[in-house]
């Protein structure tokens, strides 16, 4: 099963980006004086940090919404994401390392949370993408890692996307 790309959903979001970089660029456009002449140093450069890293991202969406690739793909082997930094780097995460799958809500986002046994195979893996900062808090109490998967640019929302990985893993079990 392969999940695509809304491109609604990215477009949305380009937009929304794009809205805050103009913000952004009438601000440092007044900071420097175009409108009435007084400079304020602070308020440029502020703005202009902001609006390069707000460029970045655009571009960043610009660029995926030509990628055609799936986000989340599930097969026979394990599930393969690319919807968080984490999942991507964690590559293909077997289902027989799934300990647990449930639904929770974080910073905003409802997300599927996998939780998945011998963090000593996938830690090695996620290191050499991420840095050390990335990687702390990503196992639980039990040494098990917690990986979330988030629906935000998928055809689907976060209930629609846990039930069908679970519904796919009970179909493959059998």
């Amino acid at each position: 099963m392969k999940l695509y790309r809304n491109r609604k959903k990215t477009l949305k979001l380009f937009f929304s980006f794009a809205g805050l970089f103009l913000v952004l660029l009438l601000a440092f456009l007044y900071s420097i004086g175009l409108f009435d002449s007084v400079i304020s140093v602070k308020l440029a450069a502020a703005t202009s940090v902001l609006g390069l890293i707000v460029a970045i991202v655009l571009l960043k969406i610009l660029f995926s919404l030509k990628d055609t690739s799936p986000l989340i793909e599930l097969n026979n082997d394990g599930i393969k994401a690319r919807v968080t930094a984490l999942s991507k780097a964690a590559g293909l995460i077997y289902w027989k390392d799934v300990l647990d799958m449930v639904i929770e809500k974080r910073h905003g986002d409802m997300l599927v949370v996998v939780s998945v046994a011998r963090s000593d195979h996938y830690i090695p893996v996620i290191r050499k993408k991420l840095s050390a900062f990335m990687i702390d808090g990503i196992q639980d109490e039990r040494g098990n890692l917690q990986i979330c998967l988030t629906a935000s640019e998928l055809d689907m929302d976060a209930e629609a996307l846990f039930s069908s990985m679970t519904s796919f893993r009970k179909a493959i079990e059998r």
